[in-house]
């Protein structure tokens, strides 16, 4: 279904599908700059190591819904997190800060265990809303719900329960939510 345009797409699907592809389209054309990782043997080894974690957290989901594994599917499925992860604990590596932005329950996990922060969609609209009490957490909550009730989907278990989660704490000019 992937590779079939508007197919079984809501209509808010199809433009978040078409933002996605302008986001793509300014990475081919140079206008976003991509910084790849070296392509050391260090880097494959790790990159294939998280791929591995990535893809039995996959499969044991699998198991648990009843869906068949297939590791043609699962690989490049997951190759995105892995490389997103890896770029992190490297960033690590040289002192630096590194936050995951992902919406995945299992990207999440691994991150955690190498020890890297993670916030999904909810945490980026609470902290970019933060400073901006003009958009209201009720109005957050709903904003996050349409967005990820059928596209870019949070677990169940790390997804927001009510609007207090988008409230903001700021007490003298700081937030403990967004530090």
């Amino acid at each position: 279904m992937a590779r079939i345009p508007n197919a079984r797409r809501t209509p808010d699907n199809r433009l978040r599908c078409l933002a996605a592809e302008q986001v793509v389209r300014a990475l081919d054309d140079g206008r976003i700059q991509a910084h790849p990782l070296p392509p050391s043997a260090e880097t494959l080894a790790l990159l294939d190591v998280i791929l591995r974690k990535l893809e039995m957290i996959d499969a044991r989901q699998g198991e648990r819904t009843g869906r068949a594994p297939n590791p043609f599917r699962s690989a490049p499925k997951h190759t995105g997190e892995a490389h997103s992860i890896v770029s992190a604990l490297r960033t690590l590596e040289h002192g630096k800060t590194a936050v995951l932005l992902t919406n995945d329950g299992g990207a999440s996990l691994v991150a955690h265990n190498h020890g890297i922060t993670s916030r999904h969609v909810g945490h980026l609209l609470a902290e970019l809303a933060c400073p901006n009490q003009a958009i209201g957490a009720d109005e957050l909550f709903a904003q996050f719900d349409t967005v990820t009730r059928n596209f870019a989907t949070v677990p169940a278990d790390a997804r927001p329960s009510s609007s207090d989660f988008f409230k903001c704490s700021m007490l003298n000019g700081d937030c403990p939510q967004c530090t």
